[in-house]
């Protein structure tokens, strides 16, 4: 039962059970100490009157004195501050008679206490009104008397022994002990002195662990609300919110409530809505890049439908070959856009798992140059790459995932090689302005549609003046826009115009620096 709590899915349960353990055991450990304190009491209290004892043994021993009444009396007497610490000493022969009390010594009586009822002022008061009181309580007859006569039986089996009793309020520890006197003589003593003392130490620790108890479950119930309240009641609405998949029934009220929390809780809201709306994006971004992909591959496939159509119903050579090579583009077409579109699902998981670190950027630049020396397109083309780096320090270290911004790159050298003239030339310059490095990547192309440009991100476009002819997917700068935007960097493009007159396209990104 207990382990099924223990196990329960509430947090609360789990504490509260957890808590009603601790209790548990504490208790009994508590409830043994409280057991062991008088009798430990009392051992220490009868220690004190064996040591009383052997005194007394010692001395009737050294005086070689005669038991009867009026030696013990005279004895009693000499050594009268023994009375100092106890509160009574008899001397009982073998068959439990009395043989002297000290309580008929005719000497200082506020020894023996007269009174028998004061009024209670204070402890210290209470301890002392305690022993008066007792006067009449431990003037007893041995033989009349059941406690006596119970305990003085031990002394057959043992040859001493403590007992208390408590009589009206007074708390009476007696110590038994078999005197072993040189002339034989078999002689008992029966020490006793109020200990109301033990009787108050006591009751005082018990009221000291009931009051613990008290505020500890004070403390407990106090936190168990503000466990409730504070954090259980929180992350079991961040649960519901979380099972809740469907966008249009989320309560953004309770997120928004639990946000404005500073604590780990709002940080962990805040987390979760983000994490969440970063998540339904990327489904509503998947639909549209679906959707766009039918679209584009729908216009190819229809030209596709009826170039095969009309080369099955002409024999003209000529127009075949036209009707093939449409073919053929379109194939290419279609064939690109599911190669780019698989890249970019591709891409996307690849983000998910790499880690970030700090990279130089300058070194991987350097790496994607020397790539495209060696790439066969550029060779064909005759294009020649230039870096220019006008760092300081020759280095830009910048936080992100270096194969992410390589394909950055890559993707934008790939574009700028594609539209430059043979023999042309692409120039790379590398630059920090405050806070942020800036990489430019111009060609020497056509440049960009002046209507446009701002198009020229979006999924698909691909546009570029008088060269109509060169075919792309329309996805690399969408890519490359996408990986700046998870980098917090920025990228923007523009013509560039010498003397009045179109000298290329300039791709322009700017990444934050950490040098």
């Amino acid at each position: 039962m207990i382990t099924k709590l223990l196990s329960s899915r509430s947090l609360l349960t789990q504490f509260l059970v957890f808590n009603l353990l601790a209790f548990i055991i504490l208790g009994f450990f508590t409830f043994l100490y409280l057991k062991a304190i008088q009798p430990e009491l009392i051992a220490k209290q009868s220690s004190k009157h064996l040591r009383i004892i052997k005194n007394i043994e010692a001395n009737l021993n050294i005086k070689k004195i005669d038991i009867n009444k009026e030696n013990l009396k005279s004895f009693l007497t000499e050594y009268k501050y023994l009375f100092d610490e106890v509160d009574q000493i008899r001397f009982v022969d073998k068959n439990n008679n009395i043989l002297f009390d000290s309580i008929f010594l005719d000497i200082d009586q506020n020894v023996f206490y007269k009174t028998s009822q004061v009024d209670q002022i204070s402890l210290n008061e209470k301890e002392e009104n305690a022993k008066i009181t007792a006067n009449n309580d431990i003037k007893k007859d041995l033989v009349n008397d059941p406690f006596f006569k119970k305990h003085t039986q031990r002394f057959t089996e043992e040859n001493s022994f403590s007992a208390f009793e408590q009589l009206k309020k007074n708390f009476i520890v007696h110590t038994f002990f078999n005197l072993s006197l040189e002339n034989k003589y078999p002689l008992f003593i029966i020490v006793s002195e109020v200990s109301n003392e033990i009787m108050l130490a006591v009751e005082e620790r018990k009221n000291f662990v009931l009051r613990s108890v008290i505020v500890v479950a004070i403390v407990i119930s106090i936190f168990s609300l503000f466990l409730n309240a504070y954090i259980i009641k929180p992350i079991r609405l961040l649960n519901i919110f979380a099972n809740d998949t469907s966008p249009e029934k989320k309560n953004m009220n309770v997120v928004h409530k639990i946000e404005t929390r500073t604590d780990e809780i709002g940080n962990l809201s805040r987390s979760l809505n983000e994490m969440t709306s970063k998540l339904y994006n990327r489904i509503d971004l998947a639909e549209r890049f679906a959707s766009d992909l039918t679209h584009e591959i729908r216009n190819p496939l229809a030209s596709l439908k009826g170039a095969s159509e009309l080369l099955n119903n002409t024999s003209d050579n000529l127009k075949r070959e036209k009707l093939l090579k449409i073919v053929s583009n379109d194939v290419d077409r279609i064939e690109r856009l599911i190669t780019d579109y698989s890249q970019v699902l591709k891409d996307e998981a690849s983000q998910s798992r790499s880690v970030p670190k700090d990279f130089d950027l300058v070194s991987v630049i350097e790496s994607v140059i020397e790539d495209f020396n060696t790439d066969t397109k550029t060779m064909d083309k005759n294009i020649s790459i230039r870096f220019e780096n006008l760092l300081q320090n020759n280095k830009a270290i910048i936080f992100g995932i270096e194969s992410r911004i390589e394909q950055v790159i890559a993707n934008v050298l790939e574009n700028a090689i594609s539209f430059s003239p043979i023999k042309g030339e692409v120039e790379i310059s590398l630059s920090k302005k405050n806070n942020l490095v800036q990489m430019l990547i111009r060609d020497k192309g056509p440049g960009f549609d002046e209507k446009n440009v701002n198009k020229i991100f979006e999924r698909f476009y691909s546009d570029r003046p008088d060269l109509s002819s060169v075919n792309h997917s329309g996805l690399g700068l969408n890519i490359v826009k996408n990986i700046i935007d998870s980098h917090k960097g920025s990228i923007e493009a523009y013509n560039y115009y010498k003397n009045k007159k179109l000298g290329g396209a300039v791709i322009d990104i700017k990444l934050p620096s950490k040098n």
